[in-house]
């Protein structure tokens, strides 16, 4: 059983990378993100209405991070993407991969920008609140931060790199991981 956990902020390509993972591995891909939406879209709520009752309601969260820590704990070749299931897996001691991904503001602000639309000014300040958001719910939840470099295996900065590239420095440092 091999999982790979990938992470990072918005807007870092982390997504893509797993899809192209997925392509070169074969492996089950599992996006929290997207269990998150679902959630959100569920309750008839926004991403950030969602966030913000997340930010007072735990249980949201905690349940989604059960999940992923369960999928991790499968027995399955997976690549489980979200933003806290790397230092979650670590914490608990699952065998895995973990990999952050991360990248400048303005670059990561002009990816979204050219996925979703907007102002970089607006999306950025998006960005900026769902980040907070986010640490703050797992600094109190877990007592760690998603962005603490020392949670991972391998820190990849995509500001200057290709999708492609990223996914062969993820492969090369997997077949050296035991």
């Amino acid at each position: 059983m091999t999982v790979i956990t990938v992470g990072g902020p918005p807007g870092s390509g982390t997504s893509t990378v797993c899809g192209i993972l997925k392509e070169r591995t074969g492996f089950k891909y599992v996006y929290a993100g997207k269990i998150f939406r679902k959630m959100a879209k569920d309750e008839g709520k926004s991403l950030e209405e969602f966030q913000r009752i997340c930010e007072k309601d735990p249980s949201i969260d905690i349940e989604l991070d059960r999940k992923m820590l369960d999928k991790a704990k499968s027995g399955e070749d997976l690549i489980l993407e979200g933003r806290m299931i790397g230092p979650l897996c670590k914490k608990e001691s699952i065998p895995s991969f973990k990999v952050y991904i991360f990248a400048d503001t303005g670059i990561r602000a002009r990816r979204l920008v050219e996925r979703d639309g907007g102002s970089m000014e607006a999306v950025i300040e998006k960005m900026k609140e769902r980040e907070r958001s986010e640490a703050k719910r797992y600094m109190t939840y877990y007592g760690m931060d998603p962005g603490d470099l020392s949670l991972y295996d391998l820190a990849i900065d995509s500001s200057h790199l290709s999708p492609e590239e990223e996914v062969s420095l993820i492969l090369e440092h997997l077949d050296g991981f035991s």
